[in-house]
């Protein structure tokens, strides 16, 4: 019953010449209930009655004139979504108060009227541009020059964007629509896929130390360009350096798992990651999976300490192989030939015959150090004395040659 009642309330109110103060008051309290049509019939009865006073208007009324066409700009734009009738009386706004504060907001509303809900982006172009005109020296003017330049990277005219971007840069260089104008200016450089550039860009900015979040986009999209290069290991560090203050962990989720998917089959590199990378993978246990960090290389040398030298693998397979224990290969191919002058002056060239038969008798076990007694031609040093008595292993062969003779 209340709002019926407010209605024709409003009507009689209009009717009968009552102020215009309390018809506005009447107007909100129906827009605060939801009445948006009605709201909005009794703002234009409003409006049409200071404007039958013609240019005979005292402040008060001028000021009263004002907030009518604002609410009614705003009424047709957020609720009624006729956005022909809200640049209508946005238009009419700034045309009778062009100097307002109410001007400078209502030709940032009809650009982006202009820009996201009727999709003329050109229109909403010179919109802004002459909101920088009129109010050149306000903050609005900065987020109209950065939303000029993301108009012009929106129709992929990407050489304007960044000649809009630096002349932001250039006017306010420690403002933050000027960190948003430098991510503009590295994305224009990645959508041309002069992934270098962009490389570049993106680093000068986070030299800048930008916001939290900007940062996380920015380690992203330069994960973006290291993939599209082929440096998988290095995009994987900086997935998973924004992962954690990104606004859509999801993508970088995927991002990272694809990533993952391409090395798996593929050796690990080692990479070199800037400091302020390190810094941020430090809160991880470890490294990431795929990610192999290179320490910095020596010096004098120019080997890096900390990584093994190529050799080691394969020494590390051979002595799995070769017992500690075995004599090298040289040394055992001197005791195989060592017996040879041992033999006594009376044995006969036949008796020679089973020499090969008396190397796995003569063998020495495995457990003998290398350092076995060297035979008198042996050109062993001589402070290694013979322990070991030779007459051992050559009496035993001379026992065979009565089996050898009978054939």
């Amino acid at each position: 019953m209340r709002l019926p009642l407010a209605i024709a309330l409003a009507a009689l109110l209009c009717a009968c010449g009552t102020s215009i103060e309390e018809g506005m008051d009447t107007a909100n309290d129906l827009l605060y209930h939801k009445e948006y049509v009605e709201s909005e019939r009794l703002y234009r009865k409003l409006l049409r009655r200071l404007e039958d006073h013609g240019r005979n208007l005292s402040d008060a009324q001028e000021n009263e004139r004002l907030a009518v066409l604002d609410r009614l700009g705003k009424l047709n734009a957020l609720y009624l979504h006729d956005y022909d009738a809200a640049i209508k009386f946005y238009r009419q706004l700034v045309k009778l108060y062009p100097r307002t504060d109410q001007a400078m907001a209502a030709l940032a509303t009809v650009a982006d009227v202009y820009q996201h809900k009727i999709g003329n982006v050109p229109a909403a172009i010179e919109v802004y541009q002459e909101l920088v005109r009129g109010f050149p020296e306000s903050g609005e003017a900065l987020r109209a020059r950065l939303k000029i330049a993301h108009a012009y990277f929106e129709l992929k005219n990407y050489d304007q964007a960044r000649r809009e971007a630096e002349a932001l840069i250039a006017r306010a260089p420690s403002s933050t629509e000027a960190a948003q104008a430098q991510f503009e200016i590295a994305n224009s450089f990645y959508l041309q896929e002069r992934y270098a550039e962009a490389v570049a860009s993106y680093e000068h900015l986070l030299a800048a130390q930008p916001e939290r979040e900007l940062t996380a986009l920015v380690l992203f999209e330069l994960g973006n360009c290291f993939q599209e290069t082929g440096e998988m290991s290095r995009a994987l560090a900086y997935y998973y350096a924004c992962l954690m203050d990104h606004p859509d962990p999801m993508l970088v989720q995927r991002k990272i798992k694809r990533v993952r998917k391409r090395i798996d089959n593929t050796k690990p590199a080692d990479v070199e990651l800037p400091a302020y990378l390190r810094d941020r993978l430090a809160a991880i246990r470890g490294l990431p999976f795929g990610v192999h960090v290179a320490s910095a290389p020596d010096v004098r040398t120019g080997i890096d300490a900390e990584k093994p030298m190529p050799s080691e693998p394969r020494k590390r397979r051979e002595e799995s192989v070769v017992s500690p224990t075995a004599p090298p290969e040289p040394q055992r191919k001197k005791k195989e030939a060592a017996p040879k002058p041992e033999a006594t002056p009376g044995d006969q060239p036949a008796e020679q015959t089973p020499q090969p038969s008396e190397t796995p008798v003569r063998e020495p076990p495995v457990e003998k150090p290398p350092a076995e007694a060297p035979t008198r031609r042996d050109p062993a040093p001589a402070k290694e004395p013979p322990r070991e008595a030779p007459p051992a292993p050559i009496k035993e062969p001379q026992t065979p040659p009565p089996a050898t003779t009978t054939p």
